[in-house]
C-alpha cells in the first residue's frame, strides 16, 4: 500500500493523522444526529397534520349537521328555546340569572378558638434567649 507523503517525501506526523481521523469522526456523528433530528421533526409534523385532518373532518361533519338544522322548518318557540338555552339570549325586560358553581370546601360557621393564655410575657422569652435564666434567678 502506498503511503501519503508530502512534497519532500516525508510521511505526515502521526498526530496530524489522528487529528484528521477524530475530526472526520466528529463530523460524521454530527451529521448522523442532524439527520435523526430532521427525521424526528418530520414524524412530529406528520402526526400534527393527521390530527388537524381529523379536526377538519369533525368540523365538516358538525357544519353539515348545523346546515341541515338551518334548512329544517322550525317553529318559533323552538328557535327561541335554542337561543335561550344554547346561546344565552334573553328577551327585552328579562333579568338573566347566571349560576356559578365554586369548587372547594364549603365554609361552615365555626366559633373561633381561644388563643392559649400566656403565663409569661414575650419579653421574658426573648431575655431567656440571650441571657441564661439561672443567672437571673428564675
Amino acid at each position: 500500500m502506498s503511503r501519503v507523503r508530502d512534497g519532500a517525501g516525508n510521511e505526515p506526523p502521526i498526530f496530524l493523522r489522528r487529528v484528521v481521523a477524530i475530526g472526520t469522526t466528529l463530523i460524521a456523528v454530527y451529521l448522523l444526529l442532524l439527520t435523526g433530528q430532521r427525521a424526528l421533526d418530520a414524524y412530529r409534523l406528520q402526526r400534527e397534520a393527521e390530527s388537524i385532518r381529523q379536526d377538519i373532518i369533525t368540523l365538516r361533519t358538525r357544519n353539515i349537521e348545523l346546515q341541515r338544522d338551518l334548512g329544517s322548518d322550525r317553529r318559533d318557540f323552538e328557535v327561541e328555546r335554542i337561543a335561550r338555552e344554547q346561546l344565552g339570549y334573553v328577551r327585552p325586560g328579562d333579568h338573566p340569572v347566571v349560576l356559578t358553581r365554586t369548587e372547594g370546601p364549603r365554609r361552615t360557621a365555626e366559633t373561633p378558638a381561644k388563643p392559649p393564655e400566656r403565663i409569661r410575657p414575650t419579653w421574658q422569652d426573648w431575655l431567656d434567649l440571650f441571657v441564661d435564666p439561672d443567672l437571673l434567678g428564675q
